[in-house]
C-alpha cells in the first residue's frame, strides 16, 4: 500500500522538522497596521450602529 504525501512541500511531524520561514518572517509590520485601522473602523462603525439605535431621533 502506498501512501501519498497531501501537504507537499510541508515537513511530517514525525521527523520533528519544521517548515522553512516565508522570505521575511520580520516584513509583517504593513498587515498589522492595517488590521489595526481595520479594527479601529469596525468598532466606530458598530458603536455608531448602537447609539443609532438607542437614538433614533437623533438621526
Amino acid at each position: 500500500m502506498e501512501v501519498f504525501n497531501v501537504c507537499r512541500g510541508v515537513h511530517g511531524a514525525h521527523r520533528g522538522d519544521l517548515r522553512a520561514a516565508g522570505p521575511d518572517p520580520a516584513g509583517g509590520g504593513e498587515a498589522v497596521i492595517a488590521n489595526l485601522i481595520g479594527l479601529i473602523l469596525a468598532v466606530g462603525v458598530a458603536v455608531y450602529m448602537v447609539v443609532a439605535l438607542l437614538f433614533p431621533e437623533r438621526f
